[in-house]
C-alpha cells in the first residue's frame, strides 16, 4: 500500500481539478442527505388527508432541484476525477517508459520484454481504474455514508447504534478479504506478464517454430501458461465475488434489528412514522455506499499489486548519462556516480588495464573476463577472436559502458571511462552488430536515427558510402519507404548496409563491429565488406568476427580464451607462432581462406 501513496507525486500537478472533484463529491453527499431528510415531512405532512397543497408543491419542486443538483455533482465528480486519473496514468506511463530507456543493459537482459510490456500496459491500466473510478467511489461514497450516518444519529441515536453494531464485523471481513485479494491479484498480474512474454517470444521466433515442427509443443506451453493465469484470475475473482454476499447478509441482520427496535419505538410514541421512514431509508441507503466501498477495495488491492510491480522498475538504478552538476540526484538512484569529465580527443587510443568482469544477474556470479591488458591505438583496427563464450563481446561492451568492470579500468587517452560523462562517451562511438535493429519507420529516419534534423543530402551520401543507395532507390517509395517491424522486409545484407549508413552518418571516431557479417551469404558479405572499408577509414575500430575476411587485414589480432588474452599480433605473425590462433584458423577460417574471401578482395 505504501507504493500507492507514492503515486501522490503524480497527482500533485493536477491538484486543482482534484480539489474540484472533491468539492463535487461533497455536493453529492449533501444532496443525498437533504433528499433522505425530506422523507420525514414527505410522510408526515404530505401523505395525509389534510395535506397543505402549497407545501406539497414546494416539496416536490425542492426534490426536483435536489436530484438535479445530485446529478450535476455526480457528473462533475466523475468527470473531474476521471480527467485527473487519465492525466496521472499518462504521466506515469511516460515516466516508466523513460526509466526503462535509462536502465542498464543488465536489467533488460535479466527480464523478458513481454513481462516489461505487461507492466507498462496492464499494470498501468489497473492504476488507471483505481484513479478514475475507485478513488471516486472511496471518497464520494465515504462522504455519503458519513452524511447518512449523521442523519440516522439525528433521528434516533439508539437506533443508529443498532445499525453500527454490525460495523466491526464488516471491517473485519473487508480487511481479511483485501489482504488475500491483493496476493491473488499480484499472482494474476505476474501470470499475465509471463503469458505476454511467451506470446512475444513465440511470434518473434515463428520461423524457428515452424522449421522444427514445434507448433503443437508451443501451443501446449501457451495452454499451460494460460491455465495458470486462469487459476490465479479465478481465485482473485472468487475472493472479489465473496465480499458482496457476506456484506448483504450482515446488512440484512442489522436491518432486521432496526425493524424490530423501530417498530417498538413507534408503538411507544418515541418516533413518528415519518422519522422512522426517514431513518429506515437512510439505513438502507448506506448499503449502496458500503457495497461500492467493498468493490472499491477489490480494485484498490489490484492497483496496489500493480503499483508494487511498477515501482520495482522505477526504483531500479539507472545509468547516469549526464554529469553530476546536470543530474537531479534526488530524482532516482544511479548505478554509479555520474562522470563529470568531457570526452577527450582520441589521440593515443583505448587501453584496458588489468580488467576483470563478472555478471551478477540475480543468480550465481559468473566470471567472464580476467586480468585483461590490451591497447587499441588510435586509428587502428583491432580484431578480437576466440571461441563462442570467450568474452569478446563483453570486452567490447565495456567501451560504451554497457557494462562496468568489476576490477581494473578502461581508459581513453589516460582518462578512466567512469570519469567521462556517459552521453559524451556514447556520442563518440558507433556500433554495428550481428542482429541489425531497424525501426518501423522510413529508410531515411532509420539512417538518420541519431541525427533527426540532418539533410537529405547527408543521408544520401551516407547511403552511397554504405553501398545502399541503389537498392533504396529501387524500393517502392525510395527513402520514404516504411520498413515495417524490425526491418524484416529487407534482406540481411540490406539491413546491415542501412546500419552501416547510420554509423557513417554519426561519424563517430570509435567503431565497434560485433559479428557484423556473420549471418550473410557470400554475395552479401562482399557488398557489406566494401561498405565496412569505407566505414572503418580513419576510425579506431574494434572488430569481433568469426570470418577471416573480416579480420585478416586488421592491424592487430587479439586471441581471447576463457576471458583472458592469450595471444596477440598480426595475422602472419600469429600463424607463424603455431599457437591458439593457428588452431582457430585451421578450424574456422581455412574454408574462408580457400574461397578467397578477404577484406582486400
Amino acid at each position: 500500500m505504501s507504493n500507492l501513496k507514492r503515486l501522490a507525486r503524480f497527482v500533485k500537478p493536477h491538484s486543482t481539478r482534484m480539489a474540484g472533484a472533491v468539492v463535487a463529491m461533497g455536493g453529492v453527499a449533501a444532496a443525498t442527505f437533504a433528499v433522505f431528510w425530506l422523507f420525514e415531512p414527505l410522510l408526515d405532512r404530505t401523505l395525509v388527508q389534510d395535506a397543505d397543497l402549497a407545501f406539497v408543491r414546494m416539496l416536490a419542486g425542492v426534490l426536483v432541484l435536489l436530484y438535479l443538483s445530485l446529478g450535476i455533482a455526480r457528473y462533475l465528480s466523475s468527470y473531474l476525477m476521471g480527467s485527473v486519473g487519465f492525466a496521472v496514468v499518462r504521466d506515469l506511463r511516460v515516466e516508466v517508459y523513460r526509466h526503462l530507456q535509462f536502465l542498464p543493459l543488465g536489467f533488460h537482459n535479466s527480464r523478458s520484454i513481454g513481462g516489461l510490456m505487461s507492466r507498462v500496459t496492464s499494470d498501468v491500466l489497473a492504476i488507471q481504474e483505481a484513479l478514475t473510478r475507485v478513488f471516486v467511489d472511496l471518497l464520494r461514497e465515504t462522504l455519503t455514508l458519513v452524511a447518512l450516518l449523521g442523519l440516522m444519529f439525528w433521528r434516533d441515536w439508539l437506533l443508529a447504534l443498532v445499525v453500527l453494531a454490525a460495523a466491526p464485523l464488516l471491517v473485519f471481513v473487508i480487511d481479511r478479504l483485501g489482504k488475500r485479494l491483493r496476493r491473488a491479484s499480484r499472482e494474476a498480474q505476474r501470470g499475465l506478464g509471463d503469458l505476454s512474454a511467451l506470446l512475444q517470444e513465440t511470434l518473434q521466433g515463428i520461423r524457428v517454430v515452424k522449421a522444427f515442427g514445434m507448433e503443437h509443443a508451443e501451443t501446449e506451453k501457451f495452454r499451460r501458461s494460460s491455465e495458470r493465469l486462469y487459476r490465479h484470475s479465478l481465485h482473485a475473482e472468487r475472493l472479489a465475488a465473496l465480499g458482496s454476499p457476506l456484506m448483504e447478509f450482515i446488512g440484512a441482520c442489522a436491518g432486521a434489528g432496526v425493524l424490530l427496535y423501530g417498530s417498538w419505538r413507534i408503538s411507544q410514541g418515541g418516533l413518528t412514522l415519518g422519522q422512522f421512514g426517514s431513518f429506515l431509508l437512510a439505513a438502507f441507503g448506506t448499503y449502496a455506499p458500503i457495497r461500492r466501498l467493498s468493490t472499491a477495495n477489490v480494485r484498490v488491492q489490484a492497483a496496489a499489486a500493480a503499483a508494487d510491480r511498477l515501482f520495482e522498475i522505477l526504483d531500479a538504478p539507472i545509468e547516469p548519462l549526464l554529469g553530476s552538476e546536470d543530474w537531479d540526484a534526488q530524482e532516482t538512484s544511479l548505478i554509479a556516480p555520474p562522470g563529470t569529465e568531457p570526452m577527450p580527443p582520441l589521440v593515443q587510443g583505448i587501453k584496458f588495464e588489468n580488467v576483470g568482469f563478472s555478471y551478477d544477474d540475480g543468480g550465481p556470479t559468473r566470471d567472464v573476463l580476467h586480468s585483461v591488458d590490451l591497447s587499441v591505438p588510435a586509428g587502428s583496427a583491432v580484431a578480437l577472436v576466440g571461441e563462442s563464450g570467450a568474452g569478446k563481446t563483453t570486452l567490447a561492451n565495456l567501451i560504451p559502458r554497457f557494462h562496468t568492470p568489476t576490477s581494473g579500468r578502461v581508459c581513453v587517452d589516460g582518462v578512466d571511462l567512469q570519469d567521462i560523462r556517459l552521453v559524451d562517451l556514447r556520442s563518440q562511438i558507433s556500433v554495428v552488430t550481428q542482429e541489425t535493429i531497424l525501426f518501423n519507420d522510413s529508410v531515411r529516419a532509420n539512417i538518420a536515427y541519431c541525427q533527426p534534423g540532418v539533410t537529405d543530402a547527408a543521408v544520401r551520401t551516407a547511403a552511397e558510402a554504405a553501398f545502399a543507395h541503389d537498392f533504396i532507390e529501387a524500393l517502392p517509395d525510395g527513402y520514404d519507404t516504411v520498413l515495417g517491424e524490425r526491418g524484416l522486409r529487407l534482406s540481411g545484407g540490406q539491413r546491415q548496409r542501412i546500419a552501416i549508413a547510420r554509423a557513417l552518418l554519426k561519424n563517430a571516431p570509435i567503431l565497434i563491429l560485433d559479428e557484423a557479417t556473420s549471418n550473410l551469404d557470400v554475395r552479401s558479405d562482399r557488398q557489406v565488406q566494401s561498405a565496412l572499408v569505407n566505414l572503418m577509414e580513419g576510425r579506431t575500430t574494434l572488430i569481433i568476427a568469426h570470418r577471416l575476411s573480416t579480420i585478416q587485414n586488421a592491424d592487430l589480432i587479439v586471441v581471447i580464451d576463457g576471458g583472458a588474452v592469450v595471444e596477440q599480433g598480426t595475422h602472419d605473425q600469429l600463424l607463424a607462432r603455431m599457437g591458439p590462433y593457428q588452431r582457430l584458423y585451421a578450424m574456422h577460417f581455412a574454408a574462408s581462406a580457400d574461397a578467397g574471401f578477404s577484406l582486400g578482395n
